[in-house]
């Protein structure tokens, strides 16, 4: 998993890619990684699942009990570059209702412009 720091737009956005399996013993990593940006006062956090095969209730959860605290200090979590079966999964599970969706890095630093959406909102 590597994690870069990037300045876009007036706003420091830290992007995180990650890659095989978000299990239950690959899943911590992720957890430390997103929490150590969030003590940082890293708020704008994009998520690149581009080589994520797999994620399951465990990893699905990191990304919901943090976005709550990421909100509430003005930034957000987005995913982006979900395979067709992580996105089918997303999908069942109706994560969209919290949890914003993007194919390219460039459409979800481009919505970090478009300010703090509510905490039962998201895209895609």
């Amino acid at each position: 998993m590597n994690s870069s720091e990037e300045t876009v737009s007036q706003k420091p956005i830290s992007v995180i890619s990650v890659g095989g399996y978000i299990e239950f013993t690959t899943s911590d990593e992720l957890d430390k990684v997103i929490e150590a940006l969030v003590k940082t006062k890293s708020y704008n956090i994009i998520v690149d699942l581009e080589n994520v095969d797999y994620i399951s209730s465990r990893g699905w959860s990191i990304f919901l009990s943090k976005i709550k605290e990421i909100r509430e200090n003005e930034g957000d979590l987005k995913l982006i570059k979900m395979t067709s079966d992580v996105l089918e999964v997303f999908k069942v599970l109706e994560f969209f209702w919290f949890l914003s969706v993007y194919d390219t890095i460039e459409e979800a630093i481009s919505d970090f412009d478009h300010g703090v959406p509510p905490l039962l909102g998201g895209g895609q």
